[in-house]
């Protein structure tokens, strides 16, 4: 379990790591359904990783136009052109000494919607017109294969889920606004402060919950992440995170939530459980 906390806690730093990275997207945490650049940075291309010799050749040939070759999340809806021959709509935009770029709008470029995008991230390589050796260079001329995980962009609401249709073993990320808390005793939460409340369903009888209202923030695990201005994540993988506690049997239908911040008490009368439910796509 607790690996899929530290994986996924990488996504959250990503906008202040991207420019470190052979490939990154401006702006991040980013929207499907708006204007994105994808930035392929070959000075920190490595020759010989693939049989991709890319960048010998445009140290050597500093003007060559360099193309976008990308399958995932998917193919580009209009496609890629063929190995030896690139599409003319997949040219990249040089912006740098060795940096290249394209922007578009992801769903409308890849043909698919926002769960998909960020889930699967973006799989991509920059290759010449054609991708085979060329004369007098080792390898061929293309870049290693690259990937760029994709952030979603923070949505406006007090409580935001993601993605909107989930399985119960897909990453799960909750987004907390506390600038939007109506609660008094909630509002001008400290970085260290935000924790949530878990109890999993797996029938309109049975529920479990993860940890007591009292003990819920003696569990690191359900403290969310600080982000900044305000706003608070926790992702994980809500089969994993109740693997030991719910029957082998049993499966979780939905997950009931709301925030703790130690030392706070709700008002009398039942909390004010956000509710998640899952498919079962079996």
């Amino acid at each position: 379990m607790l690996k899929h906390f530290l994986s996924m806690s990488a996504l959250v730093v990503l906008a202040t790591t991207a420019f470190a990275q052979k490939a990154y997207v401006l702006p991040s945490p980013t929207d499907a359904n708006s204007e994105m650049t994808l930035y392929i940075d070959m000075s920190k291309s490595e020759d010989g990783i693939q049989n991709n010799g890319l960048k010998a050749i445009l140290e050597a040939f500093p003007d060559t136009t360099v193309y976008l070759w990308t399958w995932q999340p998917a193919g580009p809806a209009a496609g890629n052109g063929d190995w030896n021959n690139s599409a003319d709509h997949q040219e990249l935009t040089k912006v740098g000494e060795m940096l290249y770029s394209m922007t578009f709008i992801p769903t409308e470029y890849y043909g698919v919607d926002g769960p998909q995008l960020f889930s699967l991230g973006i799989s991509c390589l920059a290759k010449l017109k054609n991708g085979g050796p060329m004369d007098g260079f080792e390898y061929e001329a293309k870049s290693e294969d690259m990937h760029v995980d994709i952030v979603p962009q923070l949505c406006s609401a007090r409580m935001c889920i993601f993605p909107e249709l989930r399985e119960a073993d897909d990453f799960l990320s909750i987004t907390y606004d506390n600038t939007q808390e109506a609660y008094e005793g909630l509002q001008g939460m400290g970085s260290d402060e935000c924790y949530l409340y878990l109890l999993g369903k797996v029938d309109l009888f049975t529920s479990y919950e993860y940890a007591a209202f009292a003990d819920v923030t003696n569990h690191p695990e359900l403290q969310m992440t600080d982000l900044g201005d305000g706003r608070f994540r926790m992702t994980f993988i809500p089969e994993d995170l109740f693997d030991g506690i719910i029957g082998e049997d049993e499966s979780l239908t939905e997950l009931w939530y709301y925030i703790v911040r130690p030392g706070f008490t709700y008002p009398p009368g039942p909390p004010p459980f956000e509710i998640i439910s899952f498919l079962d796509c079996e």
